[in-house]
């Protein structure tokens, strides 16, 4: 069975941090294909564990709570952990009607109860014909699930982290910022994007695509305009890093009573290990607003990790090999 080889390749998140981390520390990787089975067995000093479809080989006891947005905004609500205020809809005419029973505020958030990697999801949705090409989109995007539910929730306005939570502990936090630039008062748009992406990795640049270009145009704004000096301009909503967008390592930062919060919520959907999509309006203030909007059960954690993250950064993949192979060493 043959032994697997990995390239330095992090656009695959972080099971191929995990795995590529695993073979330098000396952990015995070998694929094992049965059929269309395909499983990963790692080795070290007589201890084995399995990885399937590019999971974790990690315990998840009732991991399936997450897989509906519903359900787990359910189990938060219950441990009066904070979730944006939304409804459920299978149409437009339904949304409409419930968006005012509700007396939900816009802007809106538009996605689908069991979306992922954010696809279907339309933000900053501030009119009824806007909700209704965002239900559109979605339904179109996830046209094979004739009967697949949206969600619709208020956006809350606030500093978006990604949290970490592993064995009953916040094991990083980061500050996540969307692509853009700060102006300096004398630079084009065009030359502050040209040196931003300097500074980043092939395939984390800042992405000029349709998303880019109409940002630009429903601000009044070229590639040639000139921003005031120490203004921000956000080139799109979601704080994708491959579309530009940055990471910053902030978990010292992160005040103890939201760490806590994040342990209960991660615990209360029965893992181990997961991701939060954390808002808070000042992450270091226990008193501060906060909301959880989503828990993914098995992230990728490349923004936490050398090279993408800004600062210290967390050896994720360390970490995690660690607590699977007691005596493994760096």
């Amino acid at each position: 069975m043959p032994i697997i080889k990995y390239t330095n390749d992090i656009h695959h998140g972080g099971f191929k941090s995990f795995l590529k981390k695993a073979t330098l520390l000396g952990i015995k990787t070998e694929l094992i294909k049965v059929g269309t089975i395909h499983l990963i067995k790692l080795e070290y000093k007589n201890k084995i564990h399995f990885c399937y479809k590019s999971n974790l080989p990690l315990l998840r006891r009732m991991g399936n709570l997450t897989k509906n947005k519903i359900i787990t905004k359910i189990v938060l609500d219950s441990l009066n952990i904070h979730t944006p205020k939304g409804i459920i809809a299978n149409s437009f005419a339904e949304a409409k009607m419930s968006i005012k029973e509700k007396s939900l505020i816009y802007p809106l958030i538009c996605k689908p109860v069991d979306g992922s990697l954010a696809q279907g999801v339309t933000w900053n949705i501030t009119s009824s014909l806007e909700l209704k090409k965002a239900i559109d989109f979605t339904k179109n995007t996830y046209k094979q699930k004739t009967h697949s539910q949206l969600l619709i929730e208020e956006m809350f306005i606030a500093d978006e982290y990604r949290v970490l939570v592993f064995n009953g502990k916040v094991l990083s936090a980061v500050h996540k910022i969307p692509a853009g630039v700060t102006g300096d008062g004398k630079s084009s748009l065009h030359e502050l994007i040209t040196s931003f992406n300097k500074t980043r990795m092939p395939g984390f640049e800042i992405r000029q695509d349709a998303l880019f270009k109409n940002t630009l145009k429903k601000n009044k704004l070229t590639l040639h305009s000139i921003l005031p000096k120490g203004r921000f301009f956000a080139f799109r909503n979601n704080l994708n890093m491959s579309d530009g967008g940055r990471s910053v390592e902030c978990t010292s930062k992160m005040h103890p009573v939201f760490k806590k919060i994040c342990v209960q919520a991660i615990e209360a959907v029965g893992l181990t290990y997961g991701g939060i999509d954390f808002f808070a309006k000042d992450i270091t203030d226990p008193q501060s607003d906060y909301i959880v909007l989503e828990i993914n059960p098995n992230p990728f954690y490349n923004m936490h990790e050398k090279p993408l993250v800004e600062g210290k950064g967390v050896d994720v993949s360390y970490e995690i090999l660690k607590s699977l192979f007691p005596d493994l060493k760096k």
